[in-house]
């Protein structure tokens, strides 16, 4: 494909110490292939921190998101989530709030984690409420709770900034459910592997204006480079994969996405 430019990393995790090389090396190569902004997800306060070093050496082209991971929510009392929800609070009154909030949501993947639902549904709906308090969209991780999440979503609200589920993975008519409440749906590198017919099926079937591409970097690295660590440089492949699923041109889709993921998040233009 020709080169595009100007894309939007809209999830990814460049402070993690799986990342593979130095930032500098893999920032310069995703701007090499058009990546040129790059938006931090959130685990947890130590890893804000990370992140606002990130911020601080790359202004104008890396922005923070700021949230207790459902699987880290997991991991945790009751008392530990409470303060780390504080600090979240904290750190959106403060002098330079994160964009957005998150990861937030619910993931049952595990017995462990199933069996610390109750928590991680408390976090998730206070989470939705600081949202709404500060005017910031959502970014969500959703894994196998599909259903209990979307009935925390019409229970709570989603916030009028809207959101994003990040790393979508189910059907068209989940897809659309999600639109309709309001939140984008956002693709990475899993939409390109051979088998995934329903994801190629949930990325034809959306309205362009709500799709967003992602890598989630270092995780789910597109086909064919699956099971190595993922980079932004790749962010090109699932843009290409969304544009093939759609039957739109590489360029239309690249320049829809990087202004979807503009106008959610409030970067400069």
């Amino acid at each position: 494909m020709s080169r595009v430019s100007g894309l939007v990393d809209a999830h990814c995790h460049l402070n993690s110490e799986r990342l593979g090389g130095p930032v500098d090396a893999v920032v310069a190569e995703a701007r090499a292939v058009g990546v040129e902004t790059f938006v931090l997800a959130g685990v947890g306060p130590e890893e804000w921190l990370a992140q606002r070093a990130l911020v601080v050496r790359y202004p104008g082209v890396m922005f923070p998101v700021f949230g207790l991971h459902p699987q880290l929510v997991a991991e945790l009392s009751a008392e530990q989530v409470a303060d780390g929800l504080t600090a979240l609070d904290r750190e959106l009154a403060g002098d330079a709030p994160p964009v957005a909030i998150g990861e937030t949501g619910l993931d049952a993947y595990t017995p462990e984690r199933r069996d610390r639902l109750a928590l991680q549904e408390d976090s998730f709906r206070e989470h939705l409420r600081i949202a709404m308090r500060f005017d910031r969209p959502v970014v969500l991780h959703l894994l196998r709770a599909t259903g209990r999440a979307l009935e925390i979503l019409r229970e709570v609200g989603v916030p009028p900034a809207g959101g994003i589920v990040h790393s979508f993975g189910g059907p068209p008519e989940v897809a659309l459910e999600y639109v309709r409440l309001g939140l984008h749906v956002s693709f990475c590198g899993t939409l390109t592997f051979p088998q995934s017919r329903r994801l190629v099926a949930a990325a034809a079937a959306l309205p362009l204006d709500r799709v967003l591409i992602e890598t989630d970097t270092p995780d789910q690295a597109p086909h064919p480079h699956r099971g190595e660590v993922n980079r932004p440089a790749l962010l090109p492949l699932v843009l290409v994969a969304l544009a093939a699923a759609r039957g739109e041109s590489v360029a239309a889709v690249a320049e829809a996405t990087a202004g979807n993921a503009r106008r959610l998040y409030r970067l400069p233009c």
